[in-house]
């Protein structure tokens, strides 16, 4: 009869270790599957509030701009030269095309030649002239300035002498 007994309780052991191993495995399961839920809920509300900081920054440049009341984001910066010297033409008047859209913004080169123009990040073109040379239009600006309206770019031009 002792021997019986021993044997049902290796046998009741045996099954505990076994409802553990099950219990541990599914445990586990758990985890890694709320860890993943977790994430990928983490990551669908992280794309979610990009699309709405976007599209609300979208609106904002939009609404400012039909308003009259945009504020240039965009800065366009370099160097004015002479097309056949390479010196730098100081002084030179670089400003949006009058024939654009307004506001239109406008700014001179230094002694040496560097500007910087804050614009808006529209696609449109840009007027660069000083005295004693031919007048340069050039484009500038982003097609897909809504997606991004801030931002920057490096126009270097060359004026050829009249």
């Amino acid at each position: 009869m002792k021997w019986s007994a021993d044997w049902r309780r290796v046998l009741a052991s045996r099954e505990r270790d076994e409802r553990s191993e099950e219990e541990t495995d599914l445990r586990d399961v758990f985890i890694r599957s709320g860890v993943r839920v977790a994430g990928a809920f983490a990551l669908l509300f992280g794309v979610v509030f990009c699309a709405f900081w976007w599209s609300g920054k979208a609106v904002e440049f939009g609404a400012a701009r039909a308003g009259g009341r945009a504020v240039p984001t965009w800065r366009v910066s370099g160097l004015v030269r002479d097309a056949r010297t390479r010196q730098p033409v100081p002084w030179a008047a670089v400003a949006d095309d009058s024939g654009g859209r307004p506001p239109l913004y406008g700014t001179d080169a230094d002694y040496a030649g560097r500007y910087q123009l804050f614009t808006l990040a529209e696609p449109h073109r840009v007027r660069i002239s000083a005295p004693g040379y031919r007048t340069v239009m050039v484009r500038i600006g982003r097609a897909w300035f809504l997606w991004l309206p801030r931002g920057e770019e490096r126009l270097n031009v060359d004026l050829e002498p009249e």
